[in-house]
């Protein structure tokens, strides 16, 4: 017969651990010091725990709780975002869910947007903390202009992370490359 002390701490335990806080965009800037070069990194929290991340060099950024928005320089016109979404149970990238979320990025396209389609799809193209990533990469014309988008999902718990691009197609190759690679960056995720 298990104990009532055995039986209250495990419940403790239970709560404690499914009480998990979210993850806060709100970024905040820490410069510190690496090889005697002075760098600075957003910070972020997930309750008491630090999550840092380096976006691509230059990029202007400014986020609130549920959404980080990065923008490119020198005109490029791209922008990132960054959000988090509730998920009702945690997922995996299975068939069904893949196909969910291509669909679900088929409709982020923006209202008037013609010709859209998707261009690719990837399991895994950067690993996150050890996560699994799935990028799915749309193209759609709008105000006769042809455009890209990428969204790249990270499944954390129950949470969903959204990573997603928009750039004019001209545009997309350098900002893409950027906006990915800063992906490494992450830390605590």
């Amino acid at each position: 017969m298990v104990s009532r002390a055995v039986i209250l701490i495990l419940g403790t335990f239970l709560v404690v651990t499914s009480a998990r806080s979210d993850l806060k965009l709100t970024p905040e800037v820490e410069v510190y010091e690496q090889d005697g070069v002075k760098m600075k990194h957003l910070i972020f929290f997930d309750g008491s725990q630090r999550v840092t991340y380096n976006p691509p060099p230059g990029w202007n950024y400014d986020g609130n709780a549920n959404l980080l928005v990065l923008h490119s320089p020198h005109g490029a016109r791209g922008e990132a975002t960054i959000r988090q979404v509730r998920l009702a149970n945690p997922e995996s990238f299975d068939k069904e869910s893949v196909k969910r979320l291509i669909e679900q990025v088929l409709a982020s396209a923006p209202k008037g947007a013609t010709n859209v389609a998707v261009v690719s799809q990837e399991m895994n193209p950067v690993m996150i903390e050890r996560k699994e990533t799935f990028l799915v990469i749309i193209k759609f014309d709008s105000y006769g202009e042809p455009y890209l988008r990428s969204v790249m999902f990270l499944n954390r718990g129950n949470e969903q992370m959204l990573f997603q691009l928009t750039a004019p197609q001209s545009t997309f190759p350098e900002t893409q490359k950027a906006f990915q690679g800063s992906h490494f960056t992450w830390q605590n995720l």
